[in-house]
């Protein structure tokens, strides 16, 4: 689809989060609008570059985990972004379903132009606050058949979710899934400094185009976890998640994220 055309079927005067974050680490399907606020935000915080690699290295961790590790043959990804080579569908076994999705219509455009016929990968617009409208939805059931033992990925979104509307997809994700099955959730701002004047601006800057950001303890977050179960490590660092320590954050990280990094990870299982 020309480029044109996805400008028709959003506001592109608008920037996007998936879209800023596809700038951030040195992607093209952006807008003007998307790169401003990029280079607005690296002007204030040029270690954000470092942070969406890192969120992005964790999504090849987890699609080798799921598979891999724990033998999931389906992955149902929510808010995926663009699913660029360090993606979870290129690290899994062939024969892997993976189902993604985003709120984002021009996100989903490009997303179906990147993956074009890559097999048993599928991209859907919707909405991680609603989950059961893509689980319900008539061409995923026929994808997944009477598969329900599945992987879930909540990754990069939690931080713009109010508390009902995480507990409301959390929710829906255990009802729905089989047992057995597997959440990999990013408790995203964890540790965060909430009145350090550069992490006041991030969210500011986030809230002004429409997609305010939420700060939660680690005691929230697992508190709105339902009846998902921590696996035995627990919710860890991301940090720690991708084998690096705390000499990768420099003296500015640390007085905002604290000193064991940007937000933190966990499976849960049903």
């Amino acid at each position: 689809m020309a480029k044109d055309n996805k400008e028709n079927i959003v506001d592109t005067t608008k920037p996007s989060s998936g879209r800023i974050y596809d700038y951030i680490l040195g992607g093209n399907h952006n807008f003007e609008v998307d790169r401003q606020a990029a280079d607005y935000l690296l002007s204030q915080m040029p270690f954000l570059t470092k942070i969406c690699l890192l969120q992005r290295w964790t999504l090849r961790d987890i699609g080798v985990e799921l598979t891999q590790r724990r033998g999931y043959d389906v992955i149902i990804d929510f808010a995926s972004g663009l699913p660029t080579s360090d993606h979870i569908h290129p690290n899994v076994p062939k024969g892997t379903t993976v189902i993604y999705s985003d709120f984002d219509p021009v996100v989903v455009e490009y997303a179906r132009d990147i993956l074009q016929n890559t097999p048993d990968v599928y991209f859907f617009e919707a909405d991680a606050r609603e989950p059961e409208e893509l689980l319900n939805r008539p061409e995923v059931l026929k994808i997944l058949g009477d598969r329900r033992k599945v992987g879930f990925v909540l990754w990069g979104v939690p931080v713009f979710l109010r508390d009902e509307e995480m507990s409301h997809s959390l929710r829906v994700l255990y009802d729905w899934a089989a047992p057995g099955s597997c959440l990999a959730l990013n408790a995203q701002g964890v540790g965060i400094d909430p009145n350090n004047p550069l992490v006041v601006e991030l969210f500011e800057t986030y809230a002004k185009f429409g997609q305010p950001g939420y700060h939660r303890t680690l005691e929230k977050f697992i508190g709105l976890c339902g009846d998902w179960r921590l696996d035995d490590k627990g919710f860890i660092s991301l940090l720690n998640w991708h084998g690096f320590d705390q000499s990768e954050l420099g003296q500015e990280e640390v007085s905002i994220w604290g000193p064991l990094g940007p937000g933190f990870g966990a499976y849960l299982t049903k």
